[in-house]
């Protein structure tokens, strides 16, 4: 039983490196950085970003980081690159940004283009501070990433029912649970 699920584990980390909207793979013969040194440099790149959003908003910097590797492919996804997209936010009527159309959970699927990264991040702290679904998150520790994770995949953050997992992996494997010390929330409202 443990073998099968082992494997189950391994059958989704795999597949999230198939070609997509927000994790498609490189070529290998264009990367001279393994999978590790990817991480590690895009963890480098946004950490203070992610612990200044947790700061302002209560969201684990672990968390946020976690889910920015998964999504963006650690920023090698056509969707960051190409349009600054590091979690695969999509596209709704009324937004004032412009979007791209990607094959995701549709074919058509619009996501959202940003100018920059950080757009991007404060984009993302914004959705999960005023969507009405994850208000329980915020009653969470801080230090809480694996609730944190488990109430994301409940909320229905993502379509993969293994996502929580995932998360806590991503978080566990590359020690992104320490970013989650950093001072209080500054905000308690909602942020338009």
């Amino acid at each position: 039983m443990r073998k099968l699920f082992l494997l189950g584990i391994c059958l989704v980390l795999f597949s999230f490196s198939r070609p997509s909207a927000t994790g498609d793979t490189l070529n290998p013969k264009k990367t001279t950085l393994n999978k590790v040194d990817k991480i590690t440099a895009y963890v480098d790149r946004f950490k203070k970003t992610a612990m200044k959003e947790q700061e302002l908003f209560g969201i684990p910097a672990s968390i946020t980081l976690a889910q920015g590797i998964i999504e963006s492919n650690s920023g090698k996804s056509s969707l960051s690159r190409k349009h600054n997209n590091h979690f695969g936010m999509k596209w709704r009527k009324g937004r004032k940004e412009n979007y791209v159309v990607y094959a995701d959970d549709r074919p058509d699927d619009r996501f959202v283009v940003y100018k920059s990264a950080w757009r991007s991040y404060r984009d993302h702290s914004k959705l999960l501070v005023n969507a009405p679904r994850y208000k329980k998150l915020f009653k969470l520790k801080r230090t809480d990433y694996k609730g944190w994770a488990k109430g994301l995949k409940e909320c229905g953050y993502a379509t993969n029912k293994n996502y929580d997992k995932i998360l806590i992996s991503v978080i566990e494997k590359y020690d992104l649970a320490k970013y989650d010390k950093t001072k209080r929330k500054l905000f308690n409202f909602k942020i338009f």
